[in-house]
C-alpha cells in the first residue's frame, strides 16, 4: 500500500470514529425513575429530596425523595405534590 492511500484509509477511519463518538450508543436512557412515580408521599417520613433536570443520559425531569427506611421512591412532576416540591425547590425554598 502506498503513502498516499494508507494516509487515505487513516483519514477516513478517523472521520469515522468521530462521527460515531457523538452518536447514541443504546436507545435506553439511564434514568432513576422508570415510571412516572407516586402521586404523592407522606413529607413526614421524608429525609431528603432531590430533584434531577433532564441531561443527555435521561431526557426527563425527575424528582426522587429519601425515605426513613432509606428507601428512594419517584415523584410524578406532574402531581399537585410534585409541582409544589418542584417548584419549591426552583426558587431555593426549604422543602423539609
Amino acid at each position: 500500500m502506498t503513502k498516499q492511500a494508507f494516509f487515505t484509509v487513516l483519514v477516513l477511519l478517523a472521520c469515522c470514529v468521530a462521527l460515531i463518538q457523538g452518536l447514541p450508543t443504546s436507545s435506553r436512557e439511564r434514568c432513576l425513575c422508570r415510571r412516572s412515580g407516586m402521586l404523592s408521599v407522606n413529607m413526614d417520613r421524608v429525609i431528603k429530596v432531590e430533584y434531577h433536570r433532564s441531561t443527555i443520559s435521561c431526557g426527563q425531569e425527575e424528582l426522587l425523595v429519601v425515605l426513613r427506611n432509606k428507601r428512594k421512591r419517584c415523584v410524578n412532576l406532574n402531581g399537585d405534590q410534585g409541582r409544589r416540591i418542584k417548584q419549591a425547590i426552583m426558587e431555593g425554598r426549604k422543602v423539609i
